[in-house]
């Protein structure tokens, strides 16, 4: 089935996640205080899960050229979305994390539509795509890259217009929200 486009949109996505949000910078120190500060503050991506090992959070800064010190994108997911990286136990309540329509890990996809309308399109995970939401090194785990169950079947995309970064995305399996992507960065 490949990607279902509706009509060209303003972005009608989650405007947060959690204290992450699209609509104004949010510093990464702020958010290192909420998870934890890493060892080393330098990276580029940044590897979270929670105490319970039931969720798990990546947060990745903007780059260089626009302002390294704002995040720029966080996906949340109820299966390891770190390979072969150092993943850091937070105090923080991931599972809490929820949008600023309440949607969150667990959600129906029924509620992602009622909360946010049409998405701009839906996607088929199919072989690699969606591979991204899982950060590291694929090579060693139990599955290869082409057949992540966990990654469920669809995604739901919010994006606006051409020239509006914002974008959402929700992973569902069965009906339901298993990952949860939000970004402004290219």
């Amino acid at each position: 089935m490949g990607a279902i486009y509706a009509h060209a949109q303003d972005y009608t996505g989650p405007k947060n996640l959690g204290p992450f949000r699209i609509d104004k910078d949010v510093s990464m120190n702020s958010l290192f205080a909420r998870l934890g500060r890493p060892s080393s503050t330098k990276a580029e991506t940044f590897c979270y899960r929670s105490a319970d090992r039931k969720v798990f959070l990546t947060l990745t800064r903007m780059s260089a050229v626009y302002d390294e010190t704002v995040a720029a994108s966080v996906t949340l997911s109820s299966f390891r979305n770190c390979i072969n990286r150092t993943v850091q136990i937070t105090p923080d309540n991931l599972a809490g994390w929820k949008t600023d329509k309440g949607v969150g890990l667990a959600s129906t996809e029924e509620q992602v539509e009622k909360a946010y309308g049409t998405p701009s399109k839906v996607d088929s995970i199919e072989g690699t795509n969606y591979g991204w939401v899982i950060y590291g090194d694929l090579a060693n785990t139990d599955h290869p890259p082409e057949q992540r169950p966990e990654l469920g079947s669809k995604v739901l995309v919010y994006q606006g217009a051409a020239n509006d970064l914002s974008t959402a995305e929700f992973g569902i399996k069965e009906g339901r929200v298993v990952w949860i992507s939000l970004s402004y960065n290219e």
